[in-house]
C-alpha cells in the first residue's frame, strides 16, 4: 500500500494509519500527534523560515510537520526515538531530499557533531512533558548553534516560562530561560487537536536566543544562586541560601551576601528579578575572590 502524501493533519487518517501498523501511542514518550492543518501552518509561519535555514525537528512523529517544513528549509534533521515510526517517516518523506531522518534520543545526541558550527539552526517540535526541562536546558547550553526555537509545550510550562518575577508561576526554569532568550507565546493550542488527546491545553512558543545573556556574573555563579533561591520555596531567601549544599555558606556569610547585593533576606526566591539574581551572583563572586586572596596571604 502506498503511503505517499497521506493527510497527516486528519485525525481519522492518523488513527487508521496507526491501527493498520499495529502501533499504539506510547505514554512513556509523550506521543500525542498533532492533527490540525491550521495549527501546523501556524507553527511553520512562526519560524519565519528562509531557503538557507536548517531545522532540527525534535520528535518527528508521523512526519506531519516535517512535510510542511521541508519545502521551506535547506535541510530538516528529523529526530525520532520510536523505531516503529521510522518506516512511516521514510515513506511519507521519501520525496524530500532535504530531510534527514535520525533515529535516536534527542537528549543523548551530540548536537555539536550533528549541527555544523557557524550555521544557525532553528529548533522545532512538540515537546513531551517529561523532557521539556532538560531539553530547554540543553538548547540553552548549545545556544551558539541556534538562532531560535519554535516549540509546543504544555500550557502550564508555557506559563512558567513567561511568568514575571513575583508571581505564583515564577520558577527557576523560567528565570533560566528568560536570562538567555526572549520568550513569546504565539498561540494557545487546544487539547482537542491532538491524538490521543493529552488532557491539557498546550502553547506554541518562540524563543529567540540573545547575543548576550541578561546577567554579568559568570554562568556558574548565576545558575548556582538561582537554583539555591528556588531550592526551598517555602523558606526565606536567607534560609534558602544558607541551606544550599551548592553554595556552602554560613548564616553570617549569607547575611553579608544579601547585604552586599542590597536584597532583603526575608524575601523569597520567586520574588527576585534576573537583575537581582545577578547582583547576588556578583556579590558571591566578590566574596569568594576576597576569601581566596586572604588564604593566599
Amino acid at each position: 500500500m502506498s503511503m505517499i502524501r497521506l493527510k497527516l493533519s486528519s485525525p481519522s487518517v492518523v488513527r487508521r494509519l496507526l491501527s493498520e501498523r499495529g502501533i499504539r501511542p506510547r505514554k512513556r514518550w509523550g506521543q500525542n500527534f498533532l492533527c490540525d492543518e491550521n495549527v501546523l501552518e501556524k507553527i511553520v509561519k512562526a519560524a519565519h523560515l528562509c531557503p538557507e535555514d536548517r531545522v532540527l525537528e525534535i520528535g518527528a512523529g508521523l512526519g506531519g510537520l516535517t512535510q510542511r517544513l521541508a519545502p521551506h528549509a535547506r535541510e530538516v534533521i528529523a529526530v525520532e526515538i520510536d523505531p516503529l515510526l521510522l518506516p512511516i517517516l521514510q515513506e511519507q518523506l521519501a520525496e524530500y531530499p532535504s530531510v534527514r531522518i535520525i533515529h535516536g534520543d534527542v537528549l543523548q545526541l551530540d548536537w555539536k557533531a550533528l549541527l555544523t558550527a557557524g550555521e544557525k539552526t532553528i529548533a522545532m517540535g512538540n515537546l513531551p512533558y517529561g523532557i521539556t526541562s532538560p531539553l530547554l536546558e540543553k538548547l540553552i547550553l548549545h545556544r551558539d548553534l541556534f538562532r531560535q526555537a519554535v516549540l509546543m509545550v504544555q500550557l502550564e510550562v508555557a506559563e512558567k516560562l513567561l511568568a514575571p518575577a513575583g508571581t505564583r508561576e515564577t520558577s527557576s526554569l523560567g528565570i533560566f530561560v528568560q536570562a538567555y532568550c526572549d520568550v513569546e507565546q504565539i498561540a494557545r493550542v487546544s487539547q482537542n487537536v491532538f491524538f490521543p488527546r493529552p488532557g491539557v491545553d498546550s502553547a506554541l512558543l518562540r524563543l529567540a536566543f540573545l547575543t548576550r545573556p541578561r546577567f554579568q556574573a559568570s554562568e556558574e555563579s548565576f545558575l548556582a544562586v538561582v537554583h539555591a533561591g528556588f531550592g526551598l520555596r517555602r523558606k526565606t531567601l536567607q534560609r534558602a541560601l544558607a541551606l544550599s549544599p551548592q553554595l556552602q555558606l554560613t548564616s553570617d556569610q549569607t547575611r553579608q551576601l544579601l547585604q552586599d547585593a542590597k536584597i532583603k533576606g526575608t524575601r523569597r526566591g520567586e520574588t527576585l528579578t534576573i537583575e537581582e539574581f545577578d547582583r547576588l551572583a556578583q556579590a558571591l563572586e566578590k566574596a569568594r575572590s576576597s576569601a581566596q586572596a586572604r588564604q593566599s596571604t
